[in-house]
């Protein structure tokens, strides 16, 4: 491809221009547009929807009744009580109750449909509003749906542990799949995330339960594909009064099988109807910032690592305040996993955090603070004597019992519960002038909730304790929001331990893995990260660690968009010009983190690989390409088919590394963009630009 100087458009150059983007359009490469919500969309969800409930036996819903099947709200089981509508922010709500016959118990459909996607939603609540004990309510499956065309493959990536968010692609029509998640943190492992392509296109499926989940997907006869999914095990008789509901299913339905292109109409739906927004209606921007477990820091310190960044041409967004800043039963200082308290050590941050948080706001910075509510961590009898209005019933059981985790699992289905919990991070939220909200889980709590599950008497309510929990978590985090609306939550659970969907809607999920924090080296899988998540999760972080090298090459594997430069504020070795440098090419992505995302290499985690992946502007005006030569490549050259440009226009290419200065053509990039990297273990970052 050589440099064009000057652009004389001569007929036979557009006429293979137009040859060029015939070809690149066959393939899907060029600017096609159909990660955009088409014309219609929302009206075939409503449709849908609404078809579901003038047929109510058709609802894709089923439970067993004392071992009575039942399927959908068919007039022989229920009696429809009422249906309202309204139009809200993104779409139409539809609330619709019906009334088990059998039991009394009223079941309230909450649904919804978008306006701009083909997307609908569901949630059903089953509340006992008699004043007798219902039967038992078993095999509830949230969804009972089939899909029907050829070929179905079902496709998506893993969760956090294991071969972490490695992606995959299973023929349905050669085996089924079942996956769930047993141990309460619900994105450890599987993944409740799902594309599934059939016929001339497909539905992404997403389930939205902080807990234990369930997912099938059987072909039950040729081209017809079964899928259920619900929570893992609930098996429960109902009290007067008691609520379960069932996991969030959502489905967005797609045309044709290119899947990076569809992977951008999830991207666009996640984006634009499940991330919080504050009170202005914006998400939460790209972040460069700084973070730390706070024990052994103090207020001044913490103040002179900001200045040091500051004074070093590095402005911070965010100072990220972890683990560390709390004081034990006795009021003494304490070291993590030791927590409980939840109130401020003032022999370390006697400010309270508010001195911090009040330079950072004077220079456009924020700070967040971490806090792990839902465990005690603290010796029980100590714990209860500091806090004599804590009622010893809020604790659940042992969770993570012999390990160095082990704590007392509060209960978070008890809104007195919430309401002191709510009392203590509020107040440390308030007195520190805190932005922003980390709520940290490092215990598996499916053990506490199955025993919980026995009443005393040898009777198991299985599962109903875990669905008291869920909800109530919700509930919490809806009443932080309610009380911040221009708050952002992260969600962590031990790294990406809890990152469904209804999580999702009220946080972003930044700690995304444990496994690089005080870790050394991981650049490799960091790099095989962001060519696969970001397709999923347009928000999460990285970040690079003090002690380790700073070249190029570690801080862009760390260019996600929140960015951690973690490097040491007072060391005379820190390579500051390197930490500008990308942080200027972090700056420069800017919005381009919530535009169209292509993996430009297929994903690998070998050392011998090239990793490259592409962030487009949706009307194709402007992108950047960031790749990686693995530390074992013998392979000096690749050549990059960029996606989403527009085949006609002129674009300026540049790196930041003085390799690549040229002006080409959009159909000329997505046939192929030369890249070389003389040296293993290096990289580029190719901003290119419509002239």
């Amino acid at each position: 491809m050589k440099p064009i100087k000057k652009l004389f458009i001569l007929p036979s150059l557009v006429l293979a221009a137009v040859f060029a983007f015939s070809a690149l359009a066959g393939t899907g490469c060029a600017r096609s547009g159909s990660a955009k919500a088409t014309p219609g969309a929302g009206r075939k969800a409503k449709k849908q929807m609404e078809e579901y409930l003038k047929n109510p036996e058709t609802f894709p819903f089923s439970f067993t009744y004392d071992g009575r099947d039942v399927k959908g709200f068919g007039a022989d089981e229920f009696e429809k009580k009422s249906e309202t509508s309204k139009e809200e922010a993104g779409g139409t709500r539809t609330e619709t109750v019906f009334v088990h016959k059998a039991s009394g118990a009223e079941f309230r459909v909450d649904a919804k449909t978008y306006a701009k996607f083909d997307a609908l939603e569901w949630t059903v609540y089953i509340t006992n509003n008699t004043q007798e004990t219902t039967g038992v309510f078993a095999k509830i499956n949230a969804c009972d749906a089939e899909f029907k065309g050829r070929n179905p493959l079902l496709k998506g990536i893993n969760g956090d542990l294991g071969d972490m968010y490695a992606p995959y692609s299973i023929d349905l029509s050669t085996m089924p799949v079942v996956r769930n998640s047993a141990s309460g943190r619900p994105t450890h492992g599987n993944f409740p995330y799902f594309n599934l392509e059939y016929g001339g296109g497909g539905t992404f499926v997403a389930i939205g339960w902080p807990g234990c989940w369930r997912a099938e997907f059987i072909c039950t006869e040729k081209n017809t594909v079964s899928f259920r999914a619900g929570q893992n095990e609930i098996e429960t008789c109902l009290r007067p009064g008691e609520t379960v509901r069932t996991p969030l299913i959502a489905f967005l339905r797609y045309n044709g099988r290119d899947e990076q292109e569809n992977m951008n109409l999830w991207r666009r739906w996640f984006i634009d109807c499940n991330m919080h927004r504050d009170t202005r209606g914006q998400v939460i921007r790209p972040v460069s910032g700084w973070g730390s477990v706070v024990q052994g820091y103090t207020t001044d310190m913490l103040l002179r690592t900001y200045e040091s960044y500051k004074a070093n041409g590095v402005k911070l967004d965010y100072m990220w305040l972890d683990a560390g800043w709390y004081v034990n039963s006795n009021g003494g200082t304490c070291s993590w996993p030791e927590t409980g308290m939840w109130k401020v050590n003032e022999s370390m941050f006697p400010d309270k955090f508010a001195d911090v948080t009040k330079i950072l706001h004077e220079n456009g910075g924020k700070a967040m603070l971490w806090f792990e509510p839902e465990v005690v961590r603290l010796n029980k009898k100590a714990f209860l004597k500091a806090n004599p209005e804590f009622k010893e019933e809020w604790m659940l059981g042992t969770a993570a019992a012999g390990s160095w985790l082990e704590g007392q699992l509060l209960d978070l289905g008890n809104p007195e519960l919430r309401e002191w919990l709510e009392n203590r991070i509020f107040t440390v939220i308030d007195e520190g002038g805190i932005d922003m909200y980390r709520q940290d889980f490092n215990v598996d709590p499916a053990p506490v909730w199955a025993y919980c599950d026995f009443d005393g008497k040898g009777v198991a309510r299985t599962g109903i304790t875990e669905n008291k929990y869920v909800q109530g978590y919700l509930r919490f985090w809806d009443d932080i929001l309610e009380r911040y609306p221009d708050m952002t939550i992260d969600s962590c659970a031990s790294g990406g331990g809890r990152n469904d969907l209804e999580t999702l809607r009220r946080a972003v999920p930044l700690h995304e893995s444990d496994f690089w924090d005080g870790n050394p080296d991981g650049y490799i899988e960091r790099q095989a990260v962001l060519t696969s998540l970001p397709a999923w999760f347009p928000y999460f972080k990285l970040e690079i660690h003090s002690g380790e090298e700073i070249s190029e090459y570690h801080l862009r594997a760390c260019l996600a968009p929140w960015t951690n430069f973690n490097v040491s504020a007072f060391s005379k070795d820190t390579n500051w010009a390197n930490v500008r440098k990308v942080k200027g090419e972090k700056d420069r992505i800017g919005d381009l983190y919530y535009k169209d995302f292509y993996r430009l290499t297929e994903f690998s985690k070998a050392g011998d690989a090239w990793r490259a992946f592409e962030y487009c502007d949706t009307d194709g005006s402007r992108a950047a390409v960031v790749c990686f030569r693995g530390p074992d490549s013998g392979e000096n050259t690749q050549t990059l088919k960029l996606r989403g440009l527009n085949a006609l226009a002129a674009y300026d290419v540049k790196d930041c590394d003085g390799r690549i200065n040229m002006t080409a053509f959009g159909w000329e990039l997505m046939a192929g963009l030369k890249v070389s990297l003389p040296e293993a273990a290096t990289s580029a970052m190719i901003f290119v630009d419509r002239k």
